[in-house]
């Protein structure tokens, strides 16, 4: 087996280890939800999306990555969020 096969193999792992990660995040937006209705929040709440994509930044920032790239990654998670949102609370969009 060569390294290169050795590396690609890593970041297949990687790459299964993110798509948990954003299962995980989405899976969340039930509870998020049922806290919004509680607190009376909009599903789409423009503050807290600005904290996200801000502390994202920041850490992206002290590990020297692409704030550009960060910025629109984060950018699509709360929009999957939002979406999963709204099918939970029958507001999603029908294909």
């Amino acid at each position: 087996m060569s390294e290169l096969e050795d590396v690609r193999r890593e970041i297949e792992e990687i790459d299964r280890e993110i798509l948990a990660l954003i299962d995980r995040r989405v899976n969340l937006a039930e509870r998020v939800l049922e806290s919004k209705r509680i607190n009376g929040t909009s599903i789409n709440d423009q503050k807290q999306n600005e904290v996200v994509i801000n502390r994202a930044l920041n850490a992206a920032t002290e590990l020297n990555l692409d704030l550009g790239s960060i910025k629109t990654i984060f950018e699509t998670l709360i929009r999957m969020s939002i979406e999963r949102q709204n099918e939970l609370s029958g507001k999603g969009s029908l294909p």
